[in-house]
């Protein structure tokens, strides 16, 4: 039973005759249109996975950049303020 996907699997697996069948025909038509409709937003939601996963990925790679340029922005203001000093303020001697 763990093998059974669809509704004409059951079917199949069960050895549901033409005549029961036909009296669950309003049943088994609901169950393949519900089973057509798992199948579409199965498809749509695993796509959206896809591209949420690329999106944080994006985000990911974005913030890796922004550190790297703070990273370089921090020295550079630290050079810029050596460089501001007063000369009284480095020892020599």
């Amino acid at each position: 039973m763990d093998e059974v996907k669809t509704v004409d699997e059951l079917l199949k697996v069960r050895d549901v005759t033409p005549e029961e069948e036909e009296q669950l025909r309003d049943i088994i038509e609901e169950c393949r249109l519900r089973e057509a409709q798992i199948k579409e937003v199965s498809d749509a939601a695993r796509q959206n996975v896809v591209a949420l996963s690329d999106t944080l990925k994006m985000i990911f790679d974005t913030f890796a950049v922004v550190s790297r340029s703070v990273d370089a922005l921090h020295e550079e203001v630290e050079r810029f303020h050596l460089r501001m000093m007063p000369d009284e303020h480095f020892y020599r001697e």
